[in-house]
């Protein structure tokens, strides 16, 4: 499908808020609230346009809903629009929200596992001090748990409510020694990911909720704000009377690691989805449904809490966007496309020795489908396990950058392709993130019409040299390179720039987890002799 424009994504977005359908005249009334001047007739235009395509349904006189195709599509549709919903959904929430009136907002999940097991390793979240409040929703769907927690943006609701205006940062997870956070170990800004932070961190297992309560070690989903710094006595003085209990750490020039900045302070929070984390952690199916409402905060039950003690703690360790590993591979990389060898930065990933068989069957099919950055790999048997190396694309740019052609790294993501239409259907910027987006999104691609791909930038003068430099390499790696000024799958580019797509380096072994072949995986990992990989042909 065709990326909707921004009007039309509003509509859905209105339509999906609503439980009762809802008419053109209120629409309009919204749209105009979001700066969309339009009128009634309009939006019956748009609204006949939307039915036209079975994203919305038109009940009798009284409106429109959305339909489950409309609620995928809204998932899916205008990606540069999406990767700034994060942010402004938080926003909106944070104002929103009266927890001094009782007003809270509130996550949902859904636990496909027995009630009273559910119910046992909710208690030990919130006995353990590790949840947002002492308040929780927990009902017996049969077919699953209902869980309901509040969002960490509840104490931002009431920073708010006492003049102060938290700038929210990022989400990422914080390392447990002997109880107590030493330092937040991966971090994604809000400003720069389509995809919830917290969500993403728990969905791929970088969590260890179970080992804190269990051993005092492990990682937990956070969240950190900053505030000017001439509020924080007044900060303090909430801390005093705060309900909630959620901060684990505060601070000037540096939290766990993270830099502050000037004449501001840090604050590290307790992330509202943890309590779902132990159960992804234990491969029960979850569904996780992010700030999903605002609710009375009397209708959830109140559980024994017992809180933590607030630590201040610097770190000496400095947290690496993936654009700064990017650049620095980039310098390892040595290939010589007249040569035809050199020094190449490859992703790893490690099986066990008894799915080797069935691996290089799968890998020589996605090799065959074009899905590698060039026909070569390598496959290195160590003990029981077999460790399979693939081209990254980062590879790419340090080739392109030894013929003096600079290319910009700006995202990784989905690449949604579909009847030869071609979209980015979700982003993580390389600059906003420490965890490399194709990482992220491994389990979210099919390599049949998802797959990984990553979202670089070009000056228009360097163009017919780099294209020179692919004719002489003969790799699979770029999908395509748009034209100066273009956007690109949905993508804008900056002035006198053009869009590349190039292939991510990890679909190969997509195909390996498709078929169930338990691997670990490490993107943008070692760097190897291009020699020493073999085509899969000689597999």
């Amino acid at each position: 499908m065709a990326d909707l424009d921004r009007k039309l994504i509003e509509i859905l977005d209105i339509l999906s808020k609503s439980k009762e359908p809802v008419g053109a005249k209120i629409i309009a009334k919204e749209l105009n609230k979001r700066g969309y001047k339009i009128g009634e007739r309009a939006v019956r235009y748009h609204l006949k346009l939307l039915d036209s395509m079975k994203l919305t349904k038109k009940v009798g006189y009284a409106g429109r809903v959305i339909t489950e195709k409309g609620l995928e599509e809204l998932e899916k549709a205008n990606i540069l629009y999406r990767l700034g919903s994060i942010y402004s959904n938080i926003l909106e929430k944070m104002i929103s929200a009266n927890y001094r009136f009782g007003y809270v907002v509130v996550n949902r999940f859904h636990v496909y596992a027995d009630f009273n097991d559910v119910l046992n390793i909710i208690k030990s979240v919130y006995e353990s001090g590790l949840s947002v409040g002492d308040r929780v929703g927990i009902m017996d769907r049969e077919k699953y748990a209902e869980i309901t927690t509040l969002c960490s943006l509840n104490f931002d609701n009431i920073l708010l409510q006492n003049g102060i205006f938290p700038l929210h940062e990022c989400g990422g997870i914080v390392k447990y020694e002997d109880g107590k956070p030493v330092e937040f170990k991966e971090v994604i800004k809000y400003v720069s990911t389509s995809v919830d932070p917290l969500s993403v961190f728990i969905e791929t297992k970088k969590t260890d909720v179970m080992g804190i309560i269990e051993n005092g070690e492990g990682y937990l989903p956070a969240n950190f704000r900053v505030f000017g710094v001439e509020f924080l006595e007044r900060f303090k003085s909430i801390l005093e009377k705060d309900e909630l209990k959620c901060v684990i750490s505060y601070g000037t020039d540096n939290v766990l690691g993270l830099d502050v900045g000037d004449d501001k302070v840090g604050v590290a929070l307790i992330g509202g989805l943890t309590p779902i984390a132990p159960f992804v952690e234990n491969n029960y199916y979850v569904e996780i449904y992010p700030m999903s409402s605002t609710v009375r905060l009397e209708s959830l039950h109140k559980f024994k809490k017992i809180p933590r003690e607030i630590v201040n703690k610097k770190s000496n360790v400095r947290i690496k966007t993936v654009v700064s590993k990017m650049f620095n591979a980039m310098a390892k990389v040595s290939y010589d496309v007249d040569e035809k060898d050199g020094d190449v930065i490859v992703n790893t990933s490690y099986i066990d020795k008894k799915y080797l068989d069935e691996a290089l069957d799968l890998l020589k099919e996605g090799y065959k489908k074009g899905l590698g950055i060039s026909d070569r790999l390598g496959i290195v048997e160590e003990k029981d396990k077999v460790k399979i190396q693939t081209i990254c694309a980062v590879t790419l740019d340090g080739i392109f950058l030894r013929y003096s052609i600079p290319v910009i790294p700006r995202y990784g993501g989905i690449l949604e392709i579909v009847e030869d239409k071609k979209r980015f259907i979700d982003i993580i910027g390389y600059d906003g993130s420490s965890l490399d987006p194709h990482e992220v999104f491994f389990n979210r691609v099919d390599c049949e019409t998802t797959f990984l791909a990553g979202f670089r930038e070009v000056h228009r003068v360097a163009r017919d040299k780099l294209e020179i430099v692919l004719d002489k390499l003969k790799w699979n790696g770029i999908d395509t390179i748009g034209d100066p000024n273009n956007e690109l799958y949905g993508i804008n580019v900056n002035k006198d720039m053009c869009g590349i797509v190039t292939i991510g380096g990890i679909n190969p072994l997509v195909l390996l987890k498709e078929n169930e072949i338990p691997m670990t995986l490490k993107a943008m990992d070692e760097v190897v002799r291009y020699s020493q990989l073999i085509s899969y042909k000689d597999l």
